[in-house]
């Protein structure tokens, strides 16, 4: 298989178009709005056309979720009643993928529509490389005028653990809660009011309003009121293992989902109460999700199963998006920033590893570019307060404890994952409900790897732009990221 342009340069590469061009014009209303028509008119007389309004952009990512767990992806309990309206009001991706399952780096990626080895942070605590060249989505919303701001709720994405508040006017990572001595994520009930205030009091410009939720994640604190969830009749993926402790994990685990959703909703109908909702690009996306029991796994981090890699995505502008459309192809976290700067008819230009998903739900953006066939995902082993000792797959494949932990890609029904420290091949074939069976084949792979691991080794290869650099975390960072259960002693 041929790799795409962008996979072989990913930095480089022609002048890329990020969007096809849409107009509308829409007139002000309300008080002293009579100059602002007259400049439209004149704009229109002497220019032909008149600039089209742009919409705010509304971008939030859930920690830790599970697609099988939202009822709109078929749950059997009714989870997500808020974001299932707002999936019903536009598109949702029914094969969304995580680039890798960490939510630092996964954060990165979405931001940069880049791979972990091509921005750096590969772990949780690893921020992204200081690279001109790896602009944010928030950094180019900004110089176009938007105002922005962050409410995220967990450790692994303060500003100094990964970089990511470049661009941000506000980057709030006050955190409340306190979880084994630390005061180290906040619950939903006290990121949305955060969040709404600043909706409320930040302006008339258009904005980019990032809220990150944090609550299916470790410790799964039971939500009593939301411990009773209905059935969902429309719904057909079951999650109640035989094992007491499992089945208490997993309703603890969907107690926060519900919980979760409730105050989204929350957030949701304050779009509506400002008569800004047909005016958003909003945008509901996981970081990853989580195993709870498969394979004899619990956490996310260090495995590739689906229950760890898929992800939720919803996405609901009125403008463009039509209600209902269910998306099947696979699709990943990297097309986030390209489909925003798509919408919004932003040019970008360098090549981004993503592809705008507009072509997917706007038919009437003409017939659908070709998508690449392959989606792609890793994930990296090592404590990240010290300093690894690796270089890079390329110039050191002996060092076969310092590769990727493991990687993997999915092409329709087929998936592949690839541990190179113990030369183990998994080949997959997924079901109707998108989870994995037992693997078609699952062996070391010793003399002759296959075209499955070449494939994932010219894309590592063609990929790696950033091996390790010094970094190192304060004491504080290490135990906290410790007590979350994202290192281990």
């Amino acid at each position: 298989m041929a790799l795409p342009t962008t996979m072989l340069n990913p930095l480089g590469g022609e002048f890329k178009r990020a969007m096809s061009r849409f107009s509308r014009l829409r007139i002000q209303r309300g008080l002293g709005v009579v100059s602002t028509v007259l400049a439209v008119v004149l704009s229109a007389l002497s220019l032909g056309a008149a600039e089209p309004e742009r919409p705010n952009v509304l971008l939030i990512t859930l920690d830790t979720i599970r697609a099988h767990h939202f009822s709109s992806y078929g749950y059997h309990l009714r989870t997500t009643p808020n974001l299932d309206q707002l999936a019903a009001e536009g598109a949702r991706f029914d094969r969304a993928y995580t680039a890798i399952p960490m939510t630092g780096p996964a954060h990165v990626s979405l931001f940069t529509s880049r791979y972990p080895q091509e921005h750096g942070a590969k772990v949780n605590g690893q921020p992204m490389a200081d690279d001109p060249r790896l602009l944010t989505i928030t950094e180019i919303l900004r110089k176009q005028g938007y105002r922005t701001a962050a409410y995220v709720s967990a450790w692994p994405l303060k500003e100094r653990l990964t970089g990511l508040n470049k661009g941000f006017e506000v980057y709030d990572e006050e955190f409340t809660t306190r979880y084994q001595m630390f005061n180290s994520f906040r619950s939903a009930n006290e990121v949305t009011p955060k969040a709404i205030e600043w909706l409320q009091t930040s302006g008339s410009e258009p904005f980019f309003l990032w809220v990150h939720y944090f609550d299916p994640h470790k410790p799964y604190r039971l939500q009593s009121a939301f411990d009773d969830l209905p059935e969902n009749e429309e719904g057909d993926v079951h999650s109640v293992p035989a094992d007491k402790k499992m089945a208490d994990r997993i309703r603890r685990y969907d107690s926060e989902v519900a919980f979760m959703d409730y105050h989204i909703g929350k957030l949701i109908r304050e779009l509506s109460r400002q008569g800004i909702d047909d005016s958003t690009l909003v945008i509901v996306v996981g970081d990853h999700g989580e195993s709870l029991g498969e394979g004899g796994y619990v956490g996310h981090g260090r495995q590739l199963f689906e229950s760890i890699v898929r992800v939720p995505l919803i996405i609901r502008y009125p403008q463009l998006v039509p209600a209902g459309r269910v998306v099947r192809e696979h699709v990943s976290i990297l097309d986030i920033m390209p489909t925003v700067l798509d919408l919004l008819e932003i040019e970008y230009p360098l090549a981004l590893q993503g592809e705008s998903l507009r072509s997917l739900f706007d038919e009437a953006n003409g017939p659908a570019r070709e998508r690449p066939d392959t989606t792609y995902f890793v994930t990296f082993p090592g404590k990240p307060w010290q300093m690894p000792k690796w270089f890079s797959w390329l110039w050191h494949r002996e060092s076969e404890d310092r590769l990727p932990l493991k990687l993997g890609w999915i092409r329709g029904e087929q998936k592949v994952v690839w541990t190179p420290g113990s030369k183990t091949l998994e080949l997959f074939t997924l079901g109707e409900e998108g989870i994995e069976a037992q693997p078609v084949f699952s062996g070391k792979v010793d003399e002759s790897p296959g075209e499955e691991v070449n494939q994932l080794q010219a894309w590592f290869e063609a990929t790696l732009i950033y091996r390790d650099e010094k970094f190192r975390l304060k004491q504080e960072d290490i135990e906290v990221l410790k007590s979350l259960g994202y290192v281990s002693d």
